[in-house]
């Protein structure tokens, strides 16, 4: 820091009043009797102009040789109605390319994968309207996971799936909404468990 000064002939109480420090602690850093911090030196690092990629790269501050980290092969799925949702095991065979509202990117592996735009605040805060979720029809959901389910009307919904000793629930997460019991005189059908979310801003 102190070469740095020097080099561009700025007095201490120049590069105190551009970095916003006493000349003082200024030079008890060039003096090393204190370790300054982080934002110190940014502070300074601006008042002398200096590169501060560089400078923290030299200085040891930013990692060396870091790799990016391997990506799987991004696949194309399609972001599809709720309605077709609620009945995706039914045509998910007959599905065509030009059926989908939308297509998203994801390493997410598998058959018959879909995904959907969440609608309203049932999930709020884990989900909220707009988010992108992927599911995977063929994966059994367990207690905890969040499900995709059809109702007897053929309404496809996202909730939590809980299990109390043999009862089964549909558990919104905003507590506005009160839980679903899965009841044996129903029909329901698992449509698949969520595996992937995506938000957009």
């Amino acid at each position: 820091m102190l070469a740095k000064r020097k080099e561009l002939g700025m007095s201490l109480r120049e590069a105190a009043s551009l970095a916003g420090m006493s000349h003082v602690h200024i030079k008890d850093i060039e003096d090393d009797k204190i370790k300054p911090s982080f934002e110190k030196i940014i502070n300074l690092l601006k008042a002398y102009h200096a590169d501060i990629q560089e400078f923290l790269d030299q200085m040891g501050y930013l990692p060396q040789n870091i790799e990016p980290a391997p990506m799987g092969k991004l696949d194309q799925i399609p972001v599809i109605s709720w309605v077709a949702a609620g009945r995706w095991q039914a045509v998910c065979d007959e599905f065509q390319p030009g059926d989908a509202d939308d297509w998203v990117s994801s390493d997410v592996k598998g058959q018959n994968i879909f995904a959907v735009r969440v609608k309203g605040d049932s999930m709020e805060p884990e989900f909220v309207e707009g988010d992108i979720i992927i599911v995977d029809p063929h994966v059994m959901p367990n207690p905890g996971d969040y499900v995709i389910v059809r109702n007897d009307e053929g309404e496809a919904t996202l909730k939590q799936l809980k299990q109390y000793g043999k009862i089964q629930v549909l558990h919104p997460l905003n507590s506005k909404y009160q839980d679903i019991e899965l009841l044996k005189d129903h029909e329901y059908v698992m449509v698949g468990k969520v595996v992937e979310k995506k938000k957009r801003y």
